[in-house]
């Protein structure tokens, strides 16, 4: 890693900041290679002259910039080059449309059970409170790391149309439902969300981390509700990408 440089003891800004931007000027700079290897703390508090407290702080810093994660029992790493997700968010299309990207990534079905719908999801599905809807969790993992946690909510009238291999897609993949509840449009919504104790520990990243939050609604031709999805994906693993474009010659946006 070379010289990592020295803080201003004397200075008001604190210690982990110090440690933080030194750290950051390397990363950014190129001179730390992505997945490469940081020192270990023992050594950070010898060669900058500060607490095992004020490294830590300046280590989880830099994770929840996205710019190092750390591995249990190994040590700190920087970030590899973050996922490009294309803008299309019901599911991440990196792991499907890119055969090299295919082969280090799976998915595992975390949870499927029938449960009666409260009051809010049959709101939202258009049907009545009490009535069975299936509901899925999903975890998709890159490189042996988990990214992305997404739940999906179905109505019965499309869970009995659906086999176990169906599970592992949306609603927007499945071309051979019948046309009555088959894919058409969706509504999403893009927000920041923070994780708690459940995704900070399936995704492996710290409570209070930030993750994107995705939240859609598809529907089927005639617009009737087919399914409610959830996902959250990991801030500090995934970029999203999207195009603007011009309309009869003049830029369009919509607003919340």
């Amino acid at each position: 890693m070379g010289e990592l440089g020295s803080i201003d003891l004397n200075s008001k800004k604190p210690y982990y900041l110090q440690v933080r931007d030194l750290i950051q000027t390397k990363i950014e700079s190129g001179e730390l290679k992505p997945d490469e290897k940081l020192p270990s703390e023992t050594e950070l508090c010898r060669a900058l002259k500060v607490s095992r407290t004020v490294i830590r702080q300046a280590l989880t810093e830099l994770e929840q910039l996205g710019l190092i994660r750390k591995r249990k029992g190994k040590g700190s790493f920087v970030s590899e080059n973050l996922i490009v997700l294309a803008s299309s968010l019901f599911l991440p299309d990196f792991l499907w449309n890119n055969e090299v990207e295919q082969k280090k990534t799976s998915v595992k079905i975390l949870t499927k059970e029938t449960i009666p719908a409260n009051a809010q999801q049959a709101s939202v599905l258009s049907i009545n409170e009490c009535d069975p809807i299936l509901k899925i969790e999903r975890l998709y993992v890159h490189n042996e790391e988990p990214v992305i946690l997404a739940q999906s909510l179905l109505p019965a009238r499309i869970s009995v149309h659906l086999t176990d291999e169906n599970l592992l897609w949306t609603t927007r993949y499945l071309n051979k439902l019948p046309f009555a509840i088959r894919f058409d449009h969706a509504d999403h919504y893009l927000e920041i969300a923070y994780a708690r104790k459940t995704e900070a520990k399936l995704l492996q990243v710290s409570i209070g981390m930030p993750l994107i939050k995705v939240t859609t609604y598809s529907f089927n031709k005639d617009n009737t509700p087919i399914a409610a999805d959830t996902t959250f994906l990991r801030a500090d693993r995934i970029r999203l990408r999207g195009t603007i474009f011009t309309q009869s010659g003049e830029n369009h946006y919509s607003t919340l």
